[in-house]
């Protein structure tokens, strides 16, 4: 009887040690188990002022910092070796090869960057040099009244760069705007913001433009800095030489070569200059 009573009594202890055990985890689970934290910060976010900061070891740190970084990360897709062009909205960079048949503006992504070769036929801009005759035509007598221009494709029209391309451009019709270039281009007709390097084709014109362009018809640009070479040379600052049949500048700051030259100082054939205001 006495073993019995021992037995029980262990048994008696047992028990009572797993219930014990058992509130214990439950009152810490009511304690310590909810967590707030998440919801907390959400509160914080949503209560964010538009343009918050605090000040932290003595300097002020935007509170909206890492949100701007998420928002801004790379997709795994954003960056590629070669790709179709247009290029997807998804990719903003093309480290590589592309190939197609031009670029569009892209309403995901502001400005699409290929350092590279770009290698595309337009029709869009090629249609432009053969239909529109009156452009080709317009472009050769240019360099002798640049008011001669009817067309906004010319100097005026600037649409915001939406490409922008370091390396090689080969293209059997061209950039009709909102593109900038530095490198290599060799085109038919092409309308750019910026060209920095060396051009060969039929019409360049650009907005600004530094380095050589050597075109068939006209090099047409409302800044220059370098050697125009073409049939009609037109630019509005420039800052370099003109060699061609015409050539017209309204503020120059070097030589002109051709059979009529104008800079905003004299009409001249065969050689012109001006190397000051």
């Amino acid at each position: 009887m006495k073993r019995i009573n021992q037995v029980m009594s262990v048994k008696s202890f047992i028990a009572s040690r797993k219930v014990m055990l058992i509130y214990i985890l439950l009152f810490s689970g009511s304690c310590f188990g909810q967590d707030n934290t998440s919801k907390a910060t959400d509160t914080l976010i949503r209560n964010i002022p538009s343009s918050p900061s605090v000040v932290f070891d003595g300097r002020d740190i935007n509170l909206h910092y890492f949100k701007w970084k998420s928002e801004n990360n790379l997709r795994n897709d954003s960056i590629k070796i070669f790709s179709l062009s247009p290029i997807s909205r998804r990719v903003n960079k093309v480290n590589g090869f592309v190939l197609g048949v031009g670029h569009y503006e892209n309403a995901n992504i502001k400005i699409q960057t290929i350092n590279g070769l770009n290698v595309e036929a337009s029709p869009l801009s090629l249609a432009l040099f053969s239909i529109s005759i009156n452009v080709p035509f317009e472009a050769l007598f240019v360099g002798i009244n640049d008011n001669v221009i009817s067309n906004v494709a010319f100097f005026d029209d600037c649409k915001d760069t939406y490409v922008k391309i370091n390396g090689l451009n080969i293209s059997s019709g061209g950039f009709t705007g909102g593109a900038e270039l530095r490198g290599f281009n060799i085109s038919i007709i092409s309308g750019m913001n910026k060209m920095n390097g060396f051009s060969v084709g039929g019409i360049l014109n650009t907005k600004n433009f530094s380095g050589v362009s050597i075109s068939g018809l006209a090099n047409i640009s409302d800044s220059g800095n370098g050697i125009q070479i073409g049939s009609s040379n037109v630019s509005r600052r420039h800052k370099g030489i003109q060699i061609g049949l015409f050539n017209n500048s309204k503020d120059l700051r070097g030589m002109q070569f051709g059979l009529w030259n104008t800079n905003g100082k004299r009409k001249l054939p065969f050689i012109n200059w001006q190397f000051k205001k």
